[in-house]
């Protein structure tokens, strides 16, 4: 792998050959991998308040913007700049350094994904797992919503696990049918379905994904609804975000295969503390129904738990279009 080494002073940053002191700013190293093919390492201070954007190869470039809210924080992306058209490709928001510290930053640009990395190396393209084709997005500017389809099995059953059994937490059983507008059960619909440990964080997947899928951590999970619409997953309970005040919830998302995919509300916990604490017009702009109601009562089950979610294809999807009922 070639090493292409690019030293930029914040006044070479913003105004190139200008003799001036750096103002305030974070400081940082940047390493891009293209496709495991060339290395680019940028190194740079940006100031307080500013963006700024450095051409990394062809339409390939990378904006840079620092921000001041309580803490210095800075937004770093991937942009293509294709025929004049700014898009955004995979970036991070993260808190930086004190001043005079560097923060590290990695991106990999492999093909049509990439890799977003912070205080880590840039991550490996041939180590991404395989990527099935995605289905027609609703709502269309979701770009995430392709995650699902980042490491999915090609063997989905309507019974699976989420976390392994070995995974600390109390068990947790989430049963559930899927139904079409009219209330019947609509066999062959994928739902993916993603959390928090025991503890609260998304624990990394031992290989990481893309900027599509790896915020979800290594806790995701598949299943095919039956003929009976029915589906099966069998995890653990997450546990709140630590030192925050937002309710216990597993991520879910519908597939339907060979026509469309969305997210549907995150499902949520009646006994959580967390969420009685909500005031009811928080609940209500938090629970919109989308894909039915997706506040749940636990019950116990043996040592751990049970929840029932049953999944209305389309309600209340930003654009969605019925697909048709297979033959």
């Amino acid at each position: 792998m070639r090493v292409i080494f690019v030293l930029l002073t914040a006044a070479a940053a913003g105004l190139l050959g200008a003799e001036v002191p750096a103002p305030p700013g974070a400081s940082f190293d940047i390493r891009v991998n293209l496709a495991d093919q060339r290395l680019v390492h940028l190194a740079l201070t940006v100031p307080d308040g500013t963006t700024h954007r450095l051409q990394i190869d062809g339409d390939l470039a990378l904006e840079l913007q620092v921000r001041w809210a309580g803490e210095r924080r800075v937004n770093a992306a991937l942009i293509s700049t294709a025929g004049g058209t700014v898009r955004r490709l995979g970036g991070t928001n993260a808190a930086t350094k004190p001043d005079g510290e560097v923060l590290q930053l990695a991106f990999s640009a492999c093909g049509d994904r990439f890799i977003s990395v912070s205080e880590a190396p840039p991550g490996v393209c041939r180590d991404l797992p395989p990527m099935a084709q995605p289905d027609r997005v609703f709502p269309a500017d979701c770009a995430w919503c392709v995650g699902p389809y980042e490491g999915m099995p090609a063997t989905i059953t309507s019974h699976e696990r989420i976390a392994p059994v070995s995974e600390p937490g109390e068990p947790l059983t989430i049963t559930g049918r899927v139904l079409d507008a009219d209330g019947k059960p609509r066999a062959g619909i994928i739902v993916y379905a993603y959390h928090a440990d025991h503890t609260g964080i998304y624990p990394p997947a031992p290989v990481r994904r893309s900027d599509f899928s790896n915020s979800n951590g290594r806790l995701r999970g598949w299943v095919r609804s039956d003929a009976q619409g029915r589906f099966v997953f069998d995890t653990i309970r997450p546990a709140n975000y630590p030192n925050t005040t937002i309710p216990q919830h597993v991520h879910m998302h519908v597939i339907e295969p060979g026509c469309s995919t969305y997210p549907i509300d995150e499902m949520w916990f009646t006994d959580d503390v967390m969420l009685q604490r909500l005031s009811a017009q928080d609940r209500a702009n938090e629970a919109r129904g989308i894909g039915g109601s997706a506040i749940v009562t636990p019950r116990r089950n043996g040592r751990g738990w049970e929840v029932t979610r049953d999944i209305h294809l389309g309600e209340k999807v930003p654009g969605y279009q019925p697909c048709p009922t297979p033959k």
